[in-house]
């Protein structure tokens, strides 16, 4: 602004703005009073109600007056002892230089309005009246104390004379009783209108006193005179480092609302270590008074920071409606502080758990590192609830960490983690929740189909019940290899051989191969490739005695039915390799050759039969066996046998010590 515009905007003359602006500018710290101030006709009867020069003379003369304890632009404090009552009390009088009609009414409206005020924060006052030259005297409580400016950013200073470790914490309940202070002169119509630490005096004992009311204006109508009013204060006043824009003069309504802005510029100097109006120049400071925006340190807890911006809001609807308001939501964060700075150090891990994600890097050591962030988070957020349960930042901090561990895993492909760490929420967001029951939706139709290719090829596996199968196909073969023979021996011993000599022959085939299934059926039947051996065998039998049988309608010889046993079993053999295993290839040659030569030679067809059978039985041992393993494991089996008929002879008696 230009020095036009701003003399326009203080309705003053450019020397007077001059004035203004090298006083401001020199201590922007101080009380700029008023320069109008109206002395009614009523205000003037309350100064002649005080009775004169001689009426009150004995105001002065109960009190013998000491040092000088403290002097102002207008006034000056002495301390005094009180002799009626024997107490030491502060007595204010005017300057010498400064003994006019105005400052007199200005320091009696002084007394008039502190005496009005019955609170533990305001200093009460004892008596009123005039010296025999007319000049006010004002008897006030004596506080032996600092004024809090000279505290509030002394740490020793404040625990040598308090106790009080904690700076910020005795800052934050000072101002709260000030609020309280506040709150009952807005209750009575009063406004202070010149809020800071300097005008807040601090007792020996932690007593806290709101003082100089020289500029306070009513907000209600004043009959006595006594008080001026808020709607005629128009000229600036005020100090400017804590000013208000509308205090700068003519720039809307004084109300209650302007001390809340008093208040949060005190909060603002507790946070800062300095009032939130600064510069060099009188523009600057006005700048920064009608902007009213303003910024804090990361050191600052966000939540008083956001305190102090909506008190010092630029439109005064923008700010707390009152300074009760004010009070509370700084006693809101005294009670929440400890909870508060707990969830705070949590959200730092959300950060850090953000930025993990946000690199990458290996997959295994991100997710160690989130999830030990994730885990520290939790701890700090659910502690910090658990100390106050009304810790929204806490909930919401907690909500966001855990959304973030959830979407990681999902996108990871491990909705088992992302479902666990959903259930830490109570109310989990509806597409979160919904994503993270498709992807275990998904999972479990994936575990089904793993789990049937794991069953399958568990099924398929040759080496389930190898040696059971082994073991009993080695019986069958050695027994198939010598059943031909035998059948030979008994064909070429009697003839003519009796037609139901091939179903006897097949049906002590197929009781043996009963008795061998019988003692492995535990084995044989755990697997596909068992099941399907045994299903080859059987229906290899079943052909053979169907081939008999039409052998014997069709009235064929018993060589040739058996020459078509060959021709079965190499049938048999050949569907057995191309679909169970294909490592017996060698038996269907075996077989196939044997087929052909009892063709060419029907009368050696046992020998053929035998020898085919003869090679099965290897060809089996070689594929089902593994010497290696099936020696330790028989050796191993042999071992206990042996162990076993040892302790069987062996003394009762010493078995029973044993």
């Amino acid at each position: 602004m230009s020095e036009e515009e701003l003399a326009r905007t203080f309705a003053m003359t450019p020397s007077s703005l001059a004035e203004l602006a090298r006083t401001v500018a020199r201590s922007p710290g101080s009380t700029i009073e008023p320069a109008r101030l109206r002395s009614s006709s009523a205000g003037k009867r309350a100064l002649e109600g005080l009775g004169g020069a001689g009426a009150q003379a004995g105001v002065a003369g109960g009190l013998d007056l000491g040092a000088i304890i403290g002097e102002g632009g207008m006034g000056v404090v002495r301390t005094a002892t009180q002799r009626s009552l024997g107490r030491k009390v502060a007595v204010k009088t005017l300057r010498p230089q400064v003994k006019t009609e105005q400052a007199t009414l200005r320091l009696l409206r002084e007394a008039w309005v502190t005496g009005s005020l019955e609170h533990p924060n305001i200093v009460p006052v004892y008596d009123l009246g005039l010296d025999e030259d007319g000049t006010p005297i004002i008897v006030l409580k004596h506080i032996e104390g600092l004024a809090w400016s000279e505290l509030l950013g002394d740490a020793a200073a404040v625990e040598a004379r308090f106790g009080a470790t904690d700076l910020l914490e005795h800052n934050l309940r000072i101002l709260v009783q000030l609020c309280n202070a506040v709150s009952l002169a807005h209750s009575r119509g009063i406004l202070h209108r010149d809020l800071k630490p300097e005008n807040v005096m601090v007792g020996r004992f932690g007593e806290v006193y709101l003082v100089d009311w020289g500029i306070a204006v009513s907000l209600k109508d004043d009959p006595t005179g006594r008080m001026p009013l808020a709607a005629e204060a128009t000229e600036m006043a005020g100090t400017p480092s804590y000013m208000a824009p509308e205090m700068l003069g003519g720039r809307g309504k004084l109300d209650e609302r302007t001390d809340v802005y008093l208040l949060g510029a005190t909060l603002h100097e507790l946070l800062v270590g300095r009032p939130p109006h600064t510069g060099e120049t009188f523009p600057q400071i006005v700048a920064s008074i009608l902007r009213s925006k303003f910024s804090f340190p990361p050191d600052v807890p966000p939540e008083l920071g956001a305190i102090a911006s909506r008190a010092m809001s630029r439109a005064p609807e923008d700010r707390y409606a009152s300074a009760g308001e004010l009070r509370q939501r700084l006693e809101w964060y005294l009670r929440h502080r400890g909870s508060l700075a707990l969830s705070a150090e949590a959200a730092l891990r959300v950060e850090e758990m953000r930025r993990e994600l946000t690199l990458g890097g290996d997959l295994h050591d991100v997710r160690d590192r989130v999830h030990h962030l994730f885990a520290e988070a939790r701890f700090g957020f659910r502690q910090a609830i658990r100390a106050c349960d009304d810790n929204e930042a806490a909930r919401l901090g907690l909500g966001t960490a855990t959304e973030m561990v959830v979407v990681f895993e999902l996108e990871r492909g491990t909705p088992e983690a992302a479902a666990a760490a959903l259930a830490e929420l109570d109310t989990p967001p509806p597409e979160l929740a919904r994503r993270v029951a498709e992807a275990m939706r998904r999972r479990e139709q994936e575990r089904s189909r793993v789990a049937n290719l794991e069953k399958l090829h568990a099924d398929l596996d040759p080496a389930t019940g190898r040696r059971t199968r082994m073991a009993a196909g080695a019986i069958m073969g050695v027994s198939w290899t010598i059943a031909p023979e035998i059948c030979g021996w008994l064909y070429r011993a009697y003839q003519p051989t009796p037609r139901w000599v091939p179903y006897l022959f097949t049906a002590l085939i197929l009781a043996f191969a009963a008795v061998v299934v019988r003692w492995g059926r535990d084995s044989l039947a755990k697997t596909a490739v068992n099941r399907r051996t045994q299903a080859a065998a059987m229906t290899m039998f079943a052909t053979q005695l169907a081939l008999q049988l039409g052998g014997n309608l069709l009235g064929l010889s018993m060589l040739h039915i058996f020459i078509l046993y060959v021709h079965n079993w190499f049938t048999a053999a050949a569907v057995f390799a191309l679909f169970v295993d294909r490592r017996f290839w060698p038996s269907v040659t075996a077989f196939f050759a044997a087929f052909v030569g009892a063709c060419a030679l029907p009368e050696q067809v046992w020998h053929m039969m035998a020898a085919a059978n003869a090679v099965l039985t290897v060809n089996l041992l070689v594929a089902w066996s593994l010497p290696s393993e099936d020696g330790a494991f028989f050796m191993d089996r042999m071992r206990l046998r042996l162990e076993r008929r040892g302790d069987a002879r062996k003394d009762p008696d010493e078995r029973a010590r044993r």
